[in-house]
């Protein structure tokens, strides 16, 4: 039997899809993403099941969709007779490590996730969103007061798990605040790009005709240059600092001998709007929202690397893959296909559209529950609330979203399709809208 891959899971939390060198940002440096890229394959087409923080995290744990495990927004619990990938890798004879933002709670709204999971020897994490600076980490279930920056202070917990002396196969996840608002950089880039020129999106503050009836109703953000100027700059001086950390953990996965056979994934939990729309958060269909970076690198595996994928990726094809690399198989009851047939390049992906879903979380009302189907060439996006008026989008022609065709005649029959597939789809996922108790 071939020997299990190690496996690496890297992941941001409001990285943009566009914000890395090898994605054509006009001045971020990203050097270990753009690694990845080189050394592996970047899905050019990568999304998130569901465009919000722990919802988000726990998909990529147990390999299904919100209404699934249940933890459908942030102080939601997951399930707790779903067992995860790492539990099942850890059964399995791996080492298992989870460093970073969690988010989520099988605790309750008390306990805002922080504490260890199942699946997991050895745990550093924090609550809720946790500090940039000098922050208080959670050290298998110890709370302990340190000094430093968060993404520094995470890549020194791995490299230190790492160094372990051990010959079995070990599995991290090493999933970071940053660049979570308030974006906070490391004070080493606290003054990076300074002088470059700073790119404004295609739909920066455009027109919210045609979209949902309670974003038409709130405020835009953004109306201050300057503002827009600091937020722009920070953020991507924010995720520099998760290259530095990631560039770290790849040059000691090198120096310890195990580079061709470890499976490396970095990618975010969801994309964040820069503007478009007035917005600067995530949680809705449009594309800022739920595209993300999306990279593997895994040389014993990948063929012609270097290659950009333009096959559709989702954020459930990450456990599915994990699962099938390691020789475990994909489960049954997983939502996610493996890419392992992209990653050897001899096969496609049985997928025509992509399935997203977001569920309103009780203090912001004005974030509808929402479902979406998007294929390569168009999007339908139906809101679960009564008058909020659903949206159809031809992306071939209108990639940025800017006009709503859902009551165009010249639609009429492309959008009948989309509703028959994005029914379809409600019942292929069994999807409901999750009855969660007040309280969470």
């Amino acid at each position: 039997m071939p020997k299990q891959p190690n496996i690496l899971f890297s992941m941001c939390d409001d990285q943009r899809h566009d914000c890395m060198g090898c994605a054509g940002h006009p001045f971020i440096d990203t050097p270990a993403m753009d690694r990845l890229a080189r050394e592996g394959i970047r899905f050019a087409n990568g999304f998130t099941a569901i465009p919000l923080c722990a919802p988000s995290r726990a998909s990529h744990l147990s390999g299904v969709y919100a209404h699934t495990h249940r933890a459908a927004h942030n102080r939601a619990p997951i399930r707790s007779d779903l067992v995860t990938w790492p539990e099942q890798l850890q059964k399995a004879g791996y080492r298992t490590g989870f460093f970073g933002k969690i988010h989520y709670g099988t605790e309750g709204i008390d306990l805002p996730g922080g504490d260890p999971k199942p699946g997991f020897e050895r745990w550093v994490s924090f609550r809720g969103q946790g500090d940039y600076e000098d922050p208080i980490f959670i050290i298998d279930g110890e709370e302990v007061k340190h000094q430093g920056y968060n993404t520094d202070l995470l890549a020194d917990y791995v490299e230190q798990f790492l160094d372990q002396d051990d010959d079995r196969p070990w599995a991290i996840c090493l999933w970071y605040k940053a660049p979570h608002g308030p974006f906070t950089p490391p004070p080493r880039h606290a003054h990076a790009y300074s002088d470059d020129e700073l790119p404004k999106p295609n739909a920066l503050g455009a027109s919210r005709d045609g979209k949902a009836r309670t974003l038409r109703e709130r405020p835009h953000s953004f109306e201050d240059n300057e503002r827009y100027d600091t937020f722009m700059r920070n953020y991507v001086r924010t995720v520099r600092g998760v290259d530095d950390a990631l560039g770290r953990v790849l040059d000691k996965i090198d120096a310890i001998g195990q580079t061709n056979n470890t499976l490396v994934v970095h990618t975010s939990d969801h994309g964040y709007f820069h503007g478009e729309f007035g917005l600067g958060d995530k949680r809705w269909m449009y594309d800022p929202s739920i595209r993300v970076p999306y990279l593997m690198r895994y040389p014993d595996l990948i063929a012609n690397p270097g290659r950009v994928e333009h096959t559709d990726a989702i954020s459930l094809d990450i456990p599915a893959t994990i699962m099938d690399v390691s020789g475990l198989g994909v489960p049954d009851h997983y939502h996610g296909h493996s890419l392992r047939p992209r990653l050897t390049n001899t096969g496609e992906i049985p997928r025509e559209d992509l399935f997203f879903e977001y569920f309103e979380d009780p203090p912001y009302p004005y974030f509808p529950t929402m479902v979406c189907l998007r294929t390569q060439t168009e999007k339908l996006i139906h809101y679960i609330r009564e008058g909020e008026g659903d949206e159809y989008y031809d992306l071939v022609n209108d990639p940025h979203e800017y006009t709503n065709a859902i009551a165009d005649p010249a639609y009429a029959h492309r959008v009948a399709d989309m509703q028959k597939r994005l029914s379809d789809a409600r019942e292929r996922f069994a999807f409901t809208v999750p009855d969660l108790p007040d309280q969470y």
